[in-house]
């Protein structure tokens, strides 16, 4: 009898927000709504911000200035570089919508885009161990 293999879990999910300017937003979100900024940054490292991760209580936002487009994204974190190998594969033999396989980014994560029927991005993905 074959051993049916556990399904691979997300650790924690977090909505992406795509918005016009990340300094604005970022102010806004923390001198308004209370949240804290976690981290900012942008693809060369300087000013003006790209991207924001913020927190209130164990809720996370990200601030995408640069996303996958207008609306609200999801980033959905995994446990290890298995797991993501292993949700990859279950996805393709699922003819999901992979809009790009897992992919080593310069921000320390490795992640893949998956699209869900109406259009939503979930980025998925896991640090990457330090080399």
């Amino acid at each position: 009898m074959e051993m049916s293999q556990q399904p691979v879990v997300f650790t924690e999910g977090h909505p992406v927000l795509y918005v016009k300017n990340v300094t604005v937003s970022l102010d806004y979100y923390c001198n308004k709504l209370g949240f804290q900024d976690v981290d900012h940054w942008s693809h060369d490292g300087t000013p003006p911000w790209t991207f924001a991760q913020m927190r209130r209580g164990n809720v996370c936002v990200h601030l995408h200035q640069w996303a996958q487009g207008p609306g609200m994204s999801m980033y959905l974190y995994l446990a290890s570089l298995e797991d993501l190998a292993a949700l990859y594969q279950e996805y393709q033999a699922k003819a999901v919508k992979i809009t790009e396989p897992p992919t080593d980014q310069h921000w320390g994560m490795r992640e893949m885009l998956v699209e869900d029927v109406d259009g939503h991005t979930l980025r998925i993905g896991v640090p990457r161990p330090h080399e």
